[in-house]
């Protein structure tokens, strides 16, 4: 009895949920999107920026850093001790 009972009130709510979302119009706009010609971004490529980040390691107690390129894959720089900033 409950469970059909529930169920009727799922069903009502569903319909009237529907029936008041149907009654707002909906308005849609178009836009023009604007052809570009091949000729026209020829020139324009813009090379992606490369990915450069210290890689640090610890050696006998001293912290060393060195720049790593992501985007090539390679080491840039030598090895260089990490200055100490006081607090």
């Amino acid at each position: 009895m409950i469970k059909k009972r529930n169920m009727w009130l799922v069903m009502y709510a569903f319909v009237l949920s529907f029936m008041i979302v149907s009654m707002y119009d909906v308005k849609s706009y178009a836009c023009e999107v604007a052809v570009v010609e091949e000729s026209e971004t020829a020139g324009d490529y813009i090379e992606p920026r490369s990915i450069i980040e210290w890689r640090y390691k610890l050696v006998d107690g001293v912290l060393y850093r060195r720049k790593y390129n992501y985007t090539e894959e390679c080491w840039v720089g030598d090895w260089e001790v990490v200055p100490m900033v006081e607090a």
